[in-house]
């Protein structure tokens, strides 16, 4: 390659959840436009993992034999779009001991431009817990923890209408993810199935969780007594 070449990968962090696929956008260009990667050797590293190798590709072929055995079957390139500079990685069913910063380094490359770092966040969020912690009405408590950004939490009946709720709590723990915990009181309803969702809108990530409260769970309705006789009694 005779024009100055660099490697260029996104300069903002990559924040993921434990489960999904995320991709690490990497981009081999000059000056003026993107750069034919198709023929050449591109190394994405962890430095600070032995070994350190994620993924290898030399003259169209993947080359893993050295790779990680935690990134084994979970990494692949975007082969058909290498032609216009897309040296990305995507990354398969991330995991929290994923996180960290990821080189894509072109070894061809005599410069400083021949690497660049993505750094990927990965919060290991939880499913919403729903238990019952009241018996005066029936009040459900909702939590989730492990989230990366301030999450919103809200409640639905079975019909998805969004039920009034109570403030919701949140907390952080010393990595900067937060736990999250909501209440609601909730009525007797045809099925009693109520759902806990909980949004980071931020990553378009949603999590919920039912919970069927049983019949016997709601107080009896009281009866309206004048002396010794109730209403509707004999």
């Amino acid at each position: 390659m005779k024009e100055r070449v660099q490697v260029v990968c996104q300069s903002e962090p990559v924040v993921s959840v434990a489960g999904d696929d995320v991709i690490l956008p990497c981009t081999l260009r000059n000056t003026v436009s993107t750069v034919n990667a198709v023929d050449e050797v591109v190394e994405w590293q962890r430095r600070d993992l032995r070994p350190k190798e994620v993924h290898f590709y030399r003259n169209r072929v993947d080359y893993n034999a050295d790779q990680n055995p935690s990134y084994r079957g979970r990494t692949s390139l975007f082969k058909d779009e290498m032609k216009n500079g897309n040296i990305s990685l995507k990354l398969r069913n991330v995991t929290v001991s994923d996180a960290g910063n990821y080189t894509c380094f072109f070894p061809t490359l005599k410069s400083p431009d021949r690497k660049d770092l993505v750094q990927l966040i990965v919060g290991a969020v939880s499913r919403p817990v729903i238990s019952i912690v009241g018996f005066k009405g029936v009040v459900l408590q909702c939590e989730s923890r492990g989230l990366i950004y301030n999450p919103e939490v809200t409640w639905l009946d079975s019909d998805g209408n969004i039920l009034p709720a109570g403030p919701t709590e949140i907390q952080t723990d010393s990595e900067g993810l937060y736990t999250v915990r909501g209440e609601v009181t909730v009525q007797k309803t045809k099925n009693n199935t109520f759902t806990c969702r909980v949004n980071q809108h931020q990553i378009n990530h949603t999590m919920e969780t039912q919970i069927h409260v049983p019949d016997h769970m709601f107080p009896e309705p009281r009866q309206s007594c004048w002396s010794s006789w109730c209403l509707g009694g004999p």
